[in-house]
């Protein structure tokens, strides 16, 4: 089957895309509405390659400041949405692992420490387990954690795989990694600015003489404290050349806690804090006979080469005696509804 991609360069990085599969052998008529299925992907990818450079910069050195003596913290319910469309959302947190789902519904658990990869994933037709040891060459670092994070750590880990598929024998193999934190950055992304870490960690073959061990992938992340979690990663292969970057748009608050009344008042107060506030200026809600409260503030404007417009935002909820801070970027469609678009 042939495959189609939307391809482009952004920030002097190639990139590519596949074309949604509502449009392939599909002809558009000029002037004809696109399959609703598309409007959100499409949408995305105006974000990406026309928003304006106030929406995604290139680097720039970082301040002080930053706070890296613990783990990121998720809370259940949390969503997480990237510049792909795609997005996850944190189904289950207990003492070792998180539980994740994402929009093609494919289950995955995981370490707070997002340097390694999910130790259990599974789809319709595969599944794959795996569990973590250090490294067994002697020239490996003897840590396996970054954390506390802080500039030149170093550490090391193995795979071992275990992978099935339908109708397929289980395959068994191992994959080396060695990770680095680089330095600090200030980023630029859809969802804002950013103080990060920047930690890239290198997936190595098996060569015999560890020291000629050749790099298979590189990933990168820029992990900002200040909302535990990355907001861009960067994925390199030697033999595409190209480095896939996915930038993040938004994170969403859990829903499932908030009775309805609280959400409608949330709702409300996000449609109007971006139709109709400042920059800088809170919307404040409150729901009757309930604990819960929060306020949107807008804090950037934009507009899109197709005139519509973009707003930044945080949205803060609080409950009780605490509170917590969610950021993104929302745009208003043909309807002047503000949405946050994704998958």
């Amino acid at each position: 089957m042939r495959k189609y991609h939307f391809t482009g360069v952004k920030n002097g990085i190639y990139f590519s895309m596949p074309k949604p599969p509502c449009l392939v052998g599909m002809r558009i008529e000029k002037n004809s509405p696109l399959p609703r299925e598309c409007r959100s992907l499409i949408l995305f990818l105006l974000l990406v390659l026309i928003l304006p450079n106030g929406c995604s910069k290139n680097h720039v050195p970082a301040g002080q400041g930053f706070d890296s003596t613990t783990l990121p913290s998720y809370k259940p319910g949390t969503t997480y949405v990237y510049s792909n469309g795609s997005w996850e959302t944190v189904v289950d947190v207990s003492s070792q692992l998180l539980k994740w789902q994402d929009h093609r519904g494919r289950v995955y658990r995981r370490l707070s420490d997002f340097t390694y990869r999910p130790t259990t994933w599974e789809s319709s037709t595969r599944r794959i387990h795996r569990r973590f040891v250090r490294r067994s060459d002697s020239i490996a670092p003897p840590s396996t954690s970054l954390w506390p994070l802080q500039k030149g750590n170093l550490s090391n880990h193995s795979e071992l795989v275990i992978s099935k598929k339908s109708g397929e024998a289980e395959k068994s193999y191992r994959v080396d990694w060695a990770c680095e934190v680089n330095d600090t950055e200030r980023v630029a992304v859809i969802a804002g600015d950013f103080d990060t870490w920047k930690i890239t960690c290198k997936r190595m073959n098996r060569y015999q003489n560890p020291s000629k061990a050749r790099v298979l992938e590189k990933r990168t992340w820029y992990y900002a404290a200040e909302i535990e979690h990355y907001v861009l990663t960067e994925r390199w292969h030697p033999g595409s050349g190209a480095i896939r970057r996915l930038e993040l748009v938004a994170v969403l608050p859990p829903l499932t806690e908030l009775p309805d009344e609280a959400k409608r008042q949330m709702r409300e107060a996000f449609q109007a804090a971006l139709e109709f506030n400042k920059r800088g200026e809170a919307k404040a809600w409150s729901a009757p006979n309930t604990l819960w409260s929060g306020q949107i503030t807008p804090t950037d404007t934009f507009k899109l080469a197709d005139g519509r417009f973009c707003r930044r935002y945080v949205q803060r909820l609080n409950y009780l005696n605490e509170s917590r801070f969610y950021l993104g970027l929302a745009v208003r469609d043909a309807r002047g509804i503000w949405i946050i678009p994704r998958r």
